[in-house]
């Protein structure tokens, strides 16, 4: 297949979709002919737009950079594929839908960011402002799409209670191919107990909590608490930490740094309250973790939590604490836990998600060539 893979950021982003656009894309380009549409730099197979940052510190921090495109532009790639995927419901999807529509060129598009991913960065926590961007997104995005990919049933759901009628396939993000930790363990009692936490330091991650339930444990001077990622909070965070007097460390990591994290850890803490799945949850449990998740109602990734006592109360530093120092108290606990991880995660294996994406691709070109097959015989 020829596929234009159209997001707005592409190589420098550190966001959820952004990864996972990175990671689809070279899993295709194994069996496909793949054009990236995107801001940034120059490189094989792709196509540059102009980009622009929105003038909002959590933005450019986040480095989410917004595609500007020129018809012309995506007119001149779309001619030449057999199939176009949009990643994002910003101006760039807009356009390319646009586009992908007069051309009449097969469409599929993805739910991968939520209204609330974007106005909790700019202090707007207003459900009538996010369902409002819920219906435009589907008006002008997901419903024109002969496809929409989501990366849970949560995210499917959450499409079609806000008005959308087209097709729905459920394919994870996926995660890495499980491995087997090493024998050295961060429950020992001669060493501290490592609890981590991954992702970007944004509002939504709630980070802050984290912190503070860890400021209130009975085990506080026997934890170690690590928070990789990188955004706008960091130095907001830091100075959290510094007032519960907590030596925490933050920042983002290599990905070999990140793979001893996992190795060294005894338990994952996700406290985010605004999650289509979970990318970093699934690559926990890929590690063998034990995942203690917050229980919130706009995040799929509850679902992924290593059991019922690995559920907290969201935004509840109080509740979370509990939770933590009951579960460092039960080491067998953490240990079915981290089994139950193993377990699960195979359901979300990456390559499996690969594959079901192209079979996404294979059904929508089939439905589209039968389609003018028929059109070819009425003209007849």
């Amino acid at each position: 297949m020829r596929i234009a893979f159209v997001t707005d950021t592409y190589e420098d982003g550190i966001a959820g979709g952004t990864v996972t656009a990175i990671r689809f894309v070279e899993a295709l380009r194994k069996r496909h002919q793949v054009t990236v549409v995107a801001t940034g730099a120059a490189a094989p197979d792709k196509v540059c737009v102009r980009g622009f940052q929105l003038p909002i510190r959590a933005m450019r921090e986040n480095r989410i950079t917004f595609g500007l495109p020129t018809d012309r532009q995506l007119e001149q790639v779309f001619r030449e594929v057999d199939l176009v995927h949009v990643q994002f419901p910003f101006y760039l999807g807009f356009a390319a839908v646009r586009v992908a529509r007069r051309l009449n060129v097969p469409l599929v598009s993805a739910f991968h960011v939520q209204p609330e991913n974007i106005l909790y960065n700019i202090n707007v926590r207003s459900p009538r402002v996010a369902a409002w961007m819920h219906r435009w997104w589907i008006r002008h995005v997901f419903e024109p799409s002969d496809a929409v990919v989501v990366p849970s049933p949560f995210a499917a759901e959450r499409l079609r209670r806000y008005g959308l009628t087209k097709p729905t396939w459920v394919i994870s993000n996926g995660a890495v191919a499980p491995r087997v930790r090493s024998t050295r363990r961060a429950e020992r009692r001669s060493e501290p107990y490592l609890l981590l936490s991954v992702g970007r330091l944004a509002p939504e991650k709630r980070q802050d909590v984290i912190i503070d339930a860890v400021a209130r444990c009975r085990h506080r001077e026997h934890v170690r608490l690590v928070l990789a990622g990188a955004g706008h909070l960091e130095a907001r965070l830091r100075a959290r930490a510094e007032r519960h007097g907590l030596a925490v460390e933050f920042g983002y990591v290599s990905n070999e740094r990140l793979a001893e994290l996992y190795d060294e850890a005894t338990m994952f803490i996700h406290a985010g309250e605004v999650e289509l799945e979970g990318m970093a949850v699934l690559d926990a449990m890929a590690a063998g973790l034990p995942v203690l998740v917050a229980d919130a109602p706009d995040s799929a990734a509850r679902s992924l939590a290593s059991g019922p006592e690995f559920r907290f109360r969201p935004g509840d530093a109080f509740d979370l604490a509990a939770h933590i120092d009951r579960l460092l108290e039960a080491p067998g606990t953490l240990a079915a836990g981290a089994r139950r991880s193993l377990e699960r995660v195979a359901q979300h294996d990456f390559q499996r998600s690969a594959r079901s994406l192209e079979h996404v691709y294979e059904t929508v070109l089939a439905k589209a060539e039968n389609g003018r097959g028929r059109a070819a015989q009425g003209a007849a």
